[in-house]
């Protein structure tokens, strides 16, 4: 028993591989300065447009790095609570193949919630994404790979 009185998580082995980071997503003022350097000075290239989130997507590697404008009204979603706020939304993970209901079942038994998910794309195509929280509270994106 913990000092808490609750039991320990089990240990036990994710039931996925770990295959690296799929994308950021990171707040920008003024989205125009923002892909001039990130295309210019560090070589990233264009990927995907999603206007309605106030968003672009930039090929980084293997991985993207997601843009949010939240000087746009659409991105409104994005705006910290607090002025000053953050700057990093969320970290999203590459996983291997894996068994679903596994997953699931693992993440139950670290007493960890899934918040969201949803199927959407990221640097390897469409596939199934479940977003947990850290225990600071961040955002952690476990992003399956896309359907054969």
């Amino acid at each position: 028993m913990t000092r808490r009185g609750r039991k320990p998580a089990t240990r036990s082995k994710p039931p996925f591989v770990l295959e690296g980071i799929d994308h950021i997503l990171l707040l920008v003022k003024g989205m125009k300065p923002a892909v001039r350097f990130y295309t210019s000075v560090l070589g990233c290239k264009i990927e995907g447009r999603l206007p309605q989130y106030g968003m672009l997507q930039l090929r980084a590697g293997s991985a993207l790095i997601d843009l949010v404008d939240i000087s746009d009204e659409r991105a409104a979603w994005a705006v910290p609570p607090v002025a000053g706020g953050r700057n990093f939304d969320h970290l999203c993970l590459a996983l291997g193949a894996h068994d679903e209901a596994k997953l699931r079942r693992h993440l139950a038994r670290h007493r960890v919630d899934i918040i969201e998910e949803r199927a959407h794309g990221g640097s390897r195509g469409e596939s199934l994404s479940f977003y947990v929280r850290d225990p600071s509270g961040n955002v952690i994106e476990l992003k399956g790979p896309p359907a054969s």
